[in-house]
């Protein structure tokens, strides 16, 4: 927005998990590799964009996840389509690159980091179908992904100008799932209720339970069937479903990495019942419960407990975040059966949990390519996503010094 605001023409392609956004000067395609509800949701802005797209070079595949056990049939169907997805985004680059003068072009490519989610590690995973032929082939997805992506970068570098400067940003990246957010719910619910009857189960959180009860290729077969936006408002409402706000002093945010705990705090939630004065008294007792908890088999299951208002300075968004952010440990949590604590009891896993093999880890990387100034060097820690703006708008001589973030590139 701040470079189509300074007159800069952009090409976007792909922003990952991106709203609709009106360009003055330039344009943006989402949905072009393949379309998802939540990673890649359809929409081009001028609208014409993505069909004109489509009419030369092929629609647009549909590729979700689905959280829960998965079948080999949709791991296969994900892996053709991940491997392909690359090359509809250089084929793209290629020929929109032909059509529109452009000074900024910036590619998400999606394909990269759902197959990091869904094919880390396919063997830790008990999957439907399983054929040892097939299962063969789903391991090297991964490095097939990444070549198709190789391959498909050097495609793209081939059209762009010789003095074009390049970055290469991944803002996270991937390892072991170590994924416990779904058990969250029920251990939060036996520290806020510890004279309540001992379920050994996933309790009170009902999208879980859905999961575990309901087959993934129905639950897909459903969805996809909805409109994207009603998709995701029965998720968000399934997450909250049958909670009597009246008494509930904290609850879980769905998550797919950390624990996320909110308070259900007087004046700043709809239905708040926990008073400022006993915010820092009933995190402390949240906290100190969940550190209560380890794996079945004795492994750590919390590395640590964060309170970003301890950590952010005051803004009027600070609000919009967890007031408790859980850190899983390391250990692998594919197939774990639960968690354990001598105060609070079992909490069964309920299902499969989120079905994948690989999670997020916080490590950055860049790799950056100058043509019209210097590298400036990163020592002693990952870049952090904020730079990337501060970097791109430095390049192309956009103010930025409101931003956070310092530019990447120097410039003499």
């Amino acid at each position: 927005r701040r470079l189509d605001r300074a007159g800069k023409r952009v090409l976007a392609i792909d922003p990952p998990e991106h709203p609709l956004q009106e360009l003055a000067n330039g344009a943006v395609v989402s949905g072009w590799q393949f379309r998802s509800r939540v990673h890649l949701a359809k929409w081009s802005r001028p609208p014409s964009l993505s069909e004109e797209l489509a009419k030369h070079l092929g629609k647009t595949p549909r590729s979700e996840e689905t959280f829960g056990q998965p079948s080999q049939r949709h791991l296969l169907h994900l892996r053709k389509l991940l491997t392909q997805a690359p090359g509809r985004l250089a084929s793209a680059v290629e020929r929109l690159l032909k059509e529109r003068a452009t000074d900024v072009l910036w590619l998400g490519m999606a394909a990269i980091h759902i197959a990091g989610h869904q094919f880390w590690d396919p063997a830790s995973i008990d999957v439907i179908g399983r054929s040892p032929t097939e299962m063969a082939l789903l391991k090297d997805s991964l490095v097939d992904v990444y070549l198709a992506a190789d391959a498909a970068l050097g495609r793209i570098m081939k059209v762009l100008p010789g003095d074009a400067d390049l970055l290469l940003f991944s803002p996270k990246g991937m390892g072991l799932e170590t994924y416990r957010s779904d058990l969250l719910p029920e251990m939060l619910e036996r520290i806020l209720n510890p004279g309540s009857p001992s379920r050994d189960s996933s309790g009170n959180d009902k999208l879980t339970r859905l999961r575990a009860i309901v087959p993934t290729s129905l639950r897909s077969k459903i969805a996809d069937a909805l409109p994207d936006s009603l998709s995701l408002k029965l998720t968000a409402h399934l997450a909250t479903i049958g909670k009597d706000w009246k008494t509930v002093r904290a609850f879980s945010l769905p998550s797919d990495g950390p624990g996320f705990v909110r308070l259900n705090i007087r004046g700043r939630e709809r239905n708040g019942i926990v008073a400022e004065s006993e915010v820092k008294a009933l995190c402390d007792a949240i906290a100190g419960g969940l550190q209560t908890f380890c794996d079945i088999d004795g492994k750590q299951s919390i590395a640590g407990i964060e309170r970003p208002g301890e950590y952010l300075p005051p803004g009027h968004k600070l609000d919009w975040l967890p007031d408790l952010v859980i850190r899983w440990s390391d250990e692998q949590a594919v197939n774990l059966r639960g968690v354990t604590s001598p105060v609070y009891g079992t909490v069964l896993r309920g299902g499969a949990g989120t079905g994948r093999s690989g999670g997020h880890l916080p490590s950055a990387r860049a790799i950056i390519v100058p043509r019209s100034g210097t590298y400036r060097a990163v020592n002693g820690r990952s870049p952090f996503l904020v730079e990337l703006s501060a970097t791109v708008c430095e390049a192309m001589g956009v103010p930025h010094d409101d931003l956070p973030g310092q530019s990447l590139l120097v410039y003499r």
